[in-house]
């Protein structure tokens, strides 16, 4: 994601770094202030290509560079979606969307019985028979406008208190309309105008951490560290301690993305930060609720007065509708549930250990983790063999979901498997079992997959 998001950044930056050319007198098109004020006549335009010319060729460039030259978008859907039973191509790892408690169409009814006092300690009881309830919208879906507009009281500034206070540790949460706005606002208030080094490495999205090595930053000083704390890319999972160490000597701000991890680790399921106790160390945390906590927003998180800015100089804040009112009810919902879903956090480590263990067994190339981690990704090289990956899961009725480039480098797409907390021992015996086949019978379809026999360890 921050990947994406850095290389829109700089191509704004170069635009806007010439402030004569975003004016009308020669917009970007470098016309000479003299034309641009002068009548031009439009019966002898240039001989170059049309705007729409050069589309077309770019769009005919970009599709015979595809697998099929046709797009490749097509690679990602599967064959016989009917026959699956077995999903692990979404990001639902503790399966609350199929939790009544958050998907019962009685929003109100629930935000009156699971709403948490600011002032009491978050208990299960808390959360079944508190009274106090958050202020509800008096029509309609409240107010739909831009997120500098909002009120002090209104229901979208209480529970950015309570994710704050009660979940994440941090002064103050700003929620945005998804995690990519999240980490775009963020990097847009912090880069711009000023001129600052962004450590992360844009050639691979799972070493994004890589970008903040310490040759880097004695090489050009302090800056911007940005990394996942979980990849989506891999499953893997970055050393938060170290590069809090990293930050403070070099005098860098740290921002973390903790997408894939919120919900799933630490007490209450409150991050990797948490878990590592850097939270206090981190000048920003984001994320989208689009995983674990199945809500269409994202976050900020930082101090008051940080948050404050940021929000005043995003883009997305001022120029943007804010979140409708029935999707911060049910982040309400969510954040209540969650936060006691111990249970459902426990089954999913042991899963994730479970078949990561099998797959490194069976010498699957997937490497192993220092905490479990949800995310189990199959190196397919070119796209082609990512597909084969897909219909061999497909034909057992197991779902997953096929990455190819932008989202990864180039010839190395991956099928990423992720599990959730509603699997069966049946259906992690299943999974298990369809690892067993493709490895007996189509090692040999299958060259980037397995570990090479040279690297295998003899231990």
């Amino acid at each position: 994601m921050f990947r994406l998001v850095h290389n829109r950044l700089v191509k704004y930056l170069i635009i806007t770094n010439n402030k004569y050319q975003s004016h009308l007198r020669g917009a970007v098109c470098n016309i000479p202030s003299s034309a641009a004020s002068s009548t031009m006549s439009l019966s002898h335009p240039p001989k170059m290509n049309t705007t729409r010319e050069q589309f077309l060729q770019n769009m005919q460039k970009y599709f015979q560079s595809t697998t099929t030259g046709k797009g490749d978008i097509d690679l990602l859907a599967l064959t016989r979606p009917d026959c699956i039973d077995i999903y692990l191509d979404n990001n639902d790892y503790l399966h609350l969307s199929y939790d009544p408690r958050l998907i019962d169409d009685d929003a109100y009814q629930h935000s009156m019985k699971s709403v948490i006092s600011k002032t009491e300690e978050i208990s299960h009881q808390n959360l079944l028979d508190q009274k106090q309830h958050f202020s509800m919208p008096r029509q309609g879906s409240g107010n739909i406008m831009e997120g500098v507009f909002l009120q002090q009281a209104c229901l979208q500034y209480q529970v950015s208190d309570l994710l704050a206070k009660k979940i994440l540790g941090k002064e103050s949460v700003y929620l945005t309309q998804s995690g990519y706005v999240a980490n775009y606002g963020l990097l847009q208030a912090l880069v711009i105008p000023a001129k600052t080094h962004i450590y992360i490495n844009t050639a691979a999205h799972e070493s994004l951490w890589q970008g903040a090595s310490r040759e880097n930053l004695r090489k050009f000083g302090s800056g911007i560290i940005v990394v996942d704390s979980l990849y989506s890319g891999k499953g893997s999972i970055v050393d938060l301690i170290e590069l809090c160490n990293l930050k403070e000597q070099y005098n860098c701000m740290l921002i973390v993305d903790e997408s894939h991890s919120i919900g799933l680790y630490g007490q209450h399921g409150c991050g990797l930060a948490s878990l590592g106790n850097v939270t206090d160390r981190i000048d920003f945390i984001t994320s989208s609720l689009a995983k674990a906590y199945c809500v269409r927003a994202g976050f900020i998180a930082g101090r008051t007065q940080e948050i404050l800015y940021v929000r005043e100089k995003s883009s997305a804040a001022i120029f943007s509708s804010t979140l409708m009112n029935w999707d911060i009810q049910r982040l309400q919902r969510a954040i209540n549930i969650i936060y006691n879903a111990d249970k459902e956090r426990q089954r999913l480590m042991h899963i994730a250990t479970t078949v990561r263990h099998a797959a490194v067994t069976l010498e699957f190339d997937v490497g192993q983790t220092p905490l479990p981690s949800p995310i189990l990704c199959l190196n397919g090289g070119p796209n082609l063999f990512s597909k084969k990956l897909q219909s061999y899961f497909e034909n057992a009725g197991i779902s997953g979901a096929i990455f190819i480039p932008p989202a990864t480098p180039l010839n190395g797409s991956m099928l990423r498997l992720t599990f959730h907390a509603g699997l069966s021992d049946e259906d992690v015996s299943r999974i298990i079992n369809t690892f067993e086949f493709i490895a007996q019978h189509h090692r040999s379809d299958l060259p980037y997959t397995f570990l090479k026999r040279s690297t295998i360890s003899l231990n």
